[in-house]
């Protein structure tokens, strides 16, 4: 089927642009008068700048904290509303959230906050930044302590007929450990319990601000939960049971304002010209329209993958790659942050990134600023940065390999399928399906992952400047929290989003208010629509398999898309940097 072409589009596109003419007054809102600033941070939020054009725009972490920093600059905005609910696995994004807030909260300035539901990431966020917490009187606070659910596979694989065979360099790295084993490994266990510990901390940390500095009683508060509205309040977790129109009376008060002004999250635009609005559709959008001197905002978000084309959802090699180039070559982009929020994935991909990311570098400031997590490929692009900034609670590390393939050949066996295999070389069918490794190509393939682990350290020394001895010491495929990243040198500093901006910022010379380009920028409408016709996208395999991960019940409780991620990118690339272990951490 061939690609919709501009010419073919131009009466799609007049529709739109008069439905742009038509509703999009992009102005912003004046507040010229004393208000309360209502926010809503109801869902957990995308970090990237990539949305699906089809789907309903969500504010990223960065559009909320823009929101967040505008209103503390505004004398006018004398107290925030906070609308939260949960928040699931953004255990280090919430970081962000605290210290812009704890930036504008002040005596005369108080934070409220309301939810009808939260869980222990929403409520972490509740307790740390809210001067008074209510909750609807149907709602649900689901503050029970953090726990992570592992699978292990290998009784069902042979229960189905096929075997894995996965290879791991790195004593924690044991990716594969889901489908040769049927129990946890104790490596595994070892650095889970870490991870776990240091997440528990914080939360008993964040709670203890409701026990007056109790440890132990907020430790018995999370062991109590879940709670009802009624047992939340007689606990002490929220300050008082009402709706939300309760709730907004109660800050009016508080701030001395009788106005409550509903801050619009997602990023105000100038209004555009035809010509804008049809680079805006087609995805034309590389070329940024604001040429001031600025500082670059890069997201490094979801699985890294290799490819040229852009894929929703992933970090593919190619595109970023263009980017640094352009990034590099432009004169007014004075410094470059990566927002890396990202498991890892390929590894050719991950080196190409951390080339083009390294070479960027060498002529202008990069730092990079993890989100909930940079392990496995995306700690390797994270290390080839000048300076690397972490919250406490992030995942890093995972400096290891992983690789190996499926053997269906017992499954076919059962079916009644038969194969046979010609080949002309004695390895030419190692990596197929139907037969396992002979000694030989096992041997091959753990000379590439070496070569690969080795080439790992190696980026990681370079980058961060360390002692090879000394990377080895934070490696063999262990994550951590950055809290302890930090002791093996592995992070720079303890801080989120704003503080990556504000270092940018100076160390490019330029002002607190300059200007921010976001790379990715969205996806054009025309490009979706060409991708969907031509086969471009996602293939149908793939969009089945998400369809299914997101309608079965067992697909919420369980990590399921990950664990077939990762089988797809073994499949596809045989050696691979992610995490040493898939799990559902809340």
């Amino acid at each position: 089927m061939k690609h919709l072409s501009r010419a073919a589009a131009l009466p799609f596109i007049t529709i739109l642009v008069s439905l742009a003419l038509v509703s999009c007054d992009n102005t912003e809102q004046r507040i010229d008068e004393p208000v309360v600033s209502e926010l809503r941070i109801l869902q957990p939020f995308p970090d990237g700048a990539e949305h699906d054009p089809f789907a309903r725009p969500q504010p990223t972490l960065h559009d909320i904290l823009t929101r967040v920093w505008e209103v503390t600059d505004n004398e006018n905005v004398k107290g925030l509303f906070l609308r939260v609910g949960s928040l699931q696995g953004a255990w280090g994004s919430v970081g962000d959230l605290s210290e812009a807030l704890a930036a504008f909260r002040t005596e005369t300035r108080p934070v409220h906050c309301h939810f009808e539901s939260a869980d222990n990431v929403g409520y972490l966020l509740l307790a740390s930044t809210c001067d008074r917490v209510t909750m609807s009187p149907a709602g649900m606070l689901n503050l029970v302590g953090p726990a992570a659910v592992m699978i292990y596979a290998r009784s069902f694989l042979d229960k189905v007929g096929i075997e894995a065979e996965i290879l791991h360099m790195g004593r924690y790295k044991g990716a594969g450990d889901m489908f040769v084993r049927d129990d946890m490994p104790e490596e595994a266990k070892e650095s889970m319990d870490a991870i776990l510990d240091d997440l528990y901390g914080a939360l008993i940390a964040a709670t203890s601000t409701r026990t007056e500095g109790d440890a132990s009683k907020a430790r018995a508060l999370i062991d109590g939960g879940p709670y009802t509205s009624a047992a939340a309040a007689k606990a002490g977790l929220v300050d008082a049971v009402g709706f939300l129109r309760e709730s907004r009376e109660e800050i009016k008060k508080a701030a001395g304002v009788e106005k409550i002004s509903r801050t619009r999250m997602l990023p105000k635009q100038a209004p555009l010209t035809l010509g804008q609005f049809l680079d805006l559709v087609s995805g034309d959008t590389d070329e940024p329209i604001n040429r001031d001197e600025r500082i670059a905002l890069v997201f490094v978000t979801g699985n890294i993958t290799e490819g040229e084309s852009s894929v929703m959802g992933n970090a593919v090699a190619g595109p970023f790659v263009g980017a640094m180039e352009r990034l590099r070559e432009d004169d007014n982009v004075k410094a470059v942050v990566l927002r890396i929020n990202s498991p890892g994935g390929s590894a050719l991909a991950s080196d190409r990134m951390w080339a083009a990311a390294r070479e960027l570098g060498e002529v202008k400031p990069l730092i990079a600023s993890v989100g909930d997590m940079a392990a496995s490929g995306g700690y390797y692009i994270a290390s080839a940065a000048d300076e690397i900034l972490a919250h406490p609670n992030s995942l890093v590390g995972s400096i290891g390999v992983v690789g190996g393939k499926l053997n269906i050949a017992p499954l076919a066996d059962k079916l009644g399928v038969s194969t046979v295999v010609l080949q002309r070389g004695a390895r030419a069918a190692w990596s197929s399906p139907v037969r396992g490794l002979t000694p030989t190509e096992r041997e091959a393939f753990e000379a590439l992952l070496r070569d690969t682990y080795e080439r790992f350290i190696d980026r990681v020394a370079t980058g961060r400047e360390m002692e090879r001895n000394a990377v080895l010491a934070a490696a063999e495929g262990r994550v951590m929290t950055a809290q302890d990243g930090k002791e093996l040198g592995l992070i720079d500093r303890l801080g989120g989003l704003s503080e990556a901006l504000e270092r940018a910022r100076a160390a490019a010379g330029l002002g607190p208010n300059s200007p921010v380009e976001l790379w990715p920028s969205a996806k054009g409408l025309i490009d979706t629509i060409n991708d969907i016709l031509g086969g471009n996208g996602e293939d149908g395999a793939k969009t089945l398999e998400r369809a299914w991960m997101r309608g079965n019940p067992l697909a919420a409780a369980l990590p399921l898309e990950p664990w077939a991620t990762t089988l797809r990118t073994l499949a596809d690339e045989r050696v691979v940097l992610v995490p040493p272990y898939l799990f559902s951490l809340r």
